[in-house]
């Protein structure tokens, strides 16, 4: 009997989805009756926009079941790269049908094909991208898994850290006739950093393009003899590779701090360094990167040797002069 009851169960329990999705499919029907424009006959063309402008180009015109669907794609934009369609029809009350008639609105050959924009826009580093349902950032942080988090990223880049470039680049930095930093958005204050910790054991360190200066006249600054030390975290500027490509030409040895997402970069630079950047949470961690520099910092101090410290003697003195620090 007990057997028989639970065959009922599994029964009864098959026919309770069945009956929700008929009745799901047949509101969604109604809904579009009268008021769906032809997906066949749609002129406008969507492509080359993100997936938040296409929405908002015919949102007007969705019916209620797709405009669910596009209320939660503009909530949490970054669910896309990791959920499949059915999860997010059955999130929202709505078919599977109408999730692919929503897609294909919106100008995608497929669900999979935004699904795998989704992916190449989080793997670059878009905050939108990388912000989800479940890590929106919201709340109170847990601070075990902060810790654990950063914990980690440093670890990860400290043992990628390849130790033959790592003494070449430091020797490089305490050797070379001038050593410039760069760093675009966020790389920029990595790049301030690497500049104040070095400039104080030996002269001629500054930033390759100061407030005020175009990138054409740091670079031309730069030749033979020289170091650019240049941070690209991302999200770099569409000119990135052609800035390393002109600096490498410009004769100085040009050394390279990226995360895994780097492309063509690499390879026109003399040295590279790779950093771990991505945590669960919508902001980057630099930790591991800072770590890295810090590093490479303290070895090319080591190569100053008494030279650095000297340095750093006249350096101090001279701020005693001035009453410049505390």
């Amino acid at each position: 009997m007990r057997v028989a009851a639970r065959n009922y169960e599994i029964i009864f329990s098959h026919l309770l989805q069945y009956w929700k999705y008929f009745f799901i499919v047949l509101r969604e029907e109604e809904d579009l009756a009268g008021k769906e424009p032809s997906l066949t006959g749609q002129t406008l063309s969507l492509k080359g926009q993100t997936l938040s402008q296409r929405i908002h180009r015919v949102y007007a015109t969705l019916p209620a079941g797709e405009r669910k669907v596009a209320d939660l794609l503009l909530d949490v934009p970054g669910d896309l790269a990791f959920r499949n369609a059915s999860d997010m029809a059955e999130q929202v009350g709505v078919s599977n049908a109408t999730v692919s008639r929503l897609f294909r609105r919106l100008d995608y050959a497929s669900y999979e094909e935004a699904r795998r924009v989704a992916r190449m826009m989080r793997a670059q580093g878009s905050p939108l991208y990388l912000s989800s349902a479940g890590v929106s950032g919201a709340g109170k942080p847990d601070m075990v898994e902060l810790l654990n988090t950063e914990n980690g990223l440093i670890a990860k880049s400290l043992e990628a850290l390849n130790p033959l470039a790592l003494d070449e680049i430091s020797r490089r930095l305490a050797q070379a006739n001038k050593v410039r930093v760069a760093g675009f958005r966020n790389s920029r204050f990595l790049a301030a950093y690497v500049v104040a910790a070095l400039a104080q054991y030996r002269p001629d360190v500054e930033m390759l393009v100061p407030a005020g200066q175009t990138l054409a006249e740091g670079i031309a600054g730069t030749g033979k003899g020289d170091l650019i030390l240049v941070i690209g975290l991302r999200r770099r500027p569409l000119f990135f590779v052609d800035f390393v490509r002109i600096a490498a030409s410009s004769g100085a040895d040009v050394a390279l701090l990226a995360d895994n997402s780097v492309r063509e970069a690499p390879a026109l630079a003399r040295w590279t360094i790779s950093c771990e950047v991505d945590t669960p949470q919508a902001i980057d961690s630099y930790s591991g990167a800072i770590t890295v520099l810090r590093v490479l910092t303290l070895a090319a101090v080591r190569h100053l040797g008494t030279e650095g410290h000297r340095y750093l003697g006249r350096l101090e003195a001279l701020h005693e002069d001035l009453s410049e620090l505390e």
